[in-house]
């Protein structure tokens, strides 16, 4: 097997475990939280803030450390060493903390959360997309393994948290351990021009990029658009179980809706690279961010469960597209270099929003109700949306600036345009 083709595999089963982790410990976050420790909408609104708010502190950190580290796997191997411990932190620490000194766990478990997930995530992502562009593979066809890890953790923990939820934390944690396995098989041969660009990275460089109005105008899309998604998404499951005669009931349509959707997101992840080269990846922004606040204000709409599943359905079509079309526009638009620290603070800007915004949406759930929240947040989603028309830079004279960055020929550039797999 070719390293190339080797290197596609490990990370996509890498990407597929560390997914199904994720998901078996967070999917049913909210349901585990409201029905098995009793924790309030309001409550539960500023876990995810406390969560968020550690993450505002690692990404920016993170990033620049996973620009600094290049393709060396240093900070993989932390992360997923601590994140072996998932199964028996949520059971044995998270959850009593939470019931007897909720303010103390709270704090623990954002360490723990925002570390290996709501961070983490984001040094996962961005080394493969180093690797994916080193080895000429698109990085959406590896993330698109991770949606179908998603999916399948969610689809087994849908049934398992009727049985035992603390089965689910267990899971997370074996699945972790693959994941580490996966890293450790990766090879990656680092040259020593690859280690001279990464050694001359400086902190005045991150300093330069952050004064310069394209960073802006990006982080103003991930504000107002990307990060009310998410948190619209926080406490949906209590919403969606809502609409069924009996939680157990909804529990299990939750988990199987879940595993359909990003069953759908693994197949549209096939063929979104080849979408966002055709209409560039501005455009693939706008319109993932159209159809995210469609999505939110249809939500609102009270058509029973079957409307509102069809809701979240559709959420597969647009994250593929905010997946791919995110590296695409920075590999385009900012200096290589600096691709971990941009996508990291793309990230915590997303957090910023999020710890302000969770526990203001979560009272609001309490105060008005789910729908009358949708229309607000979908509102506030579509504005940004129009206003990103006018504020993101158009990259259709840029992209061959993109493929050269990849070291591509023009003939490699026409077959990854192609969705096949043939030349992975």
């Amino acid at each position: 097997m070719s390293v190339t083709r080797h290197n596609y595999w490990s990370l996509s089963i890498f990407n597929f475990a560390y997914l199904f982790t994720w998901s078996a410990a967070m999917s049913f976050f909210v349901i585990w939280l409201s029905q098995n420790l009793g924790i309030s909408g309001t409550k539960t609104g500023l876990l995810y803030s406390a969560n968020s708010i550690v993450a505002l502190v690692l990404q920016p950190v993170f990033g620049y450390l996973s620009d600094k580290l290049g393709l060396r796997k240093h900070l993989l191997y932390v992360l997923f060493l601590i994140l072996l411990l998932v199964g028996p932190f949520f059971i044995y620490v998270y959850g009593p903390l939470l019931q007897s000194h909720f303010v103390i766990g709270a704090i623990v478990g954002a360490l723990f959360i925002g570390l290996v997930f709501n961070a983490g995530n984001g040094v996962v992502d961005s080394y493969m997309d180093k690797v994916s562009r080193k080895y000429d593979f698109e990085y959406g066809r590896v993330r698109m393994w991770g949606s179908l890890g998603w999916a399948a953790a969610t689809f087994v923990a849908g049934r398992v948290i009727n049985i035992d939820v603390h089965l689910t934390f267990w899971i997370a944690s074996l699945s972790a351990l693959v994941a580490l396995i996966c890293v450790i098989l990766t090879k990656v041969e680092i040259s020593d021009q690859e280690l001279q660009r990464t050694d001359s990275l400086r902190l005045t460089d991150v300093s330069q990029l952050i004064r310069t109005t394209k960073f802006w105008f990006l982080m103003l899309f991930m504000v107002g658009v990307a990060q009310i998604y998410e948190v619209y998404d926080q406490q949906f499951a209590t919403y969606f179980v809502a609409q069924f005669s009996t939680e157990a009931e909804g529990n299990q349509f939750f988990g199987d809706l879940g595993a359909i959707q990003v069953f759908f997101e693994f197949v549209f992840l096939f063929v979104t690279p080849w979408f966002v080269n055709k209409t560039t990846a501005k455009w693939a922004l706008i319109i993932a961010g159209a159809i995210m606040s469609f999505r939110i204000i249809g939500s609102s709409i009270p058509l029973g469960p079957v409307w509102i599943a069809v809701m979240k359905m559709i959420h597969s079509l647009e994250k593929p597209i905010i997946l791919v079309a995110i590296f695409k526009y920075i590999a385009i638009n900012f200096d290589q270099r600096l691709s971990s620290t941009m996508y990291l603070l793309y990230l915590f800007m997303g957090s910023l929003v999020v710890s302000v915004f969770s526990p203001i949406v979560g009272r609001l759930y309490e105060v008005l109700d789910f729908p009358t929240t949708y229309i607000i947040l979908g509102g506030i989603a579509g504005f940004f949306t129009l206003l990103s028309c006018f504020t993101l830079t158009a990259d259709k004279n840029n992209g061959e600036r993109y493929w050269s960055q990849l070291g591509k020929t023009s003939t490699a550039k026409k077959q990854m345009d192609e969705p096949n797999l043939s030349n992975i």
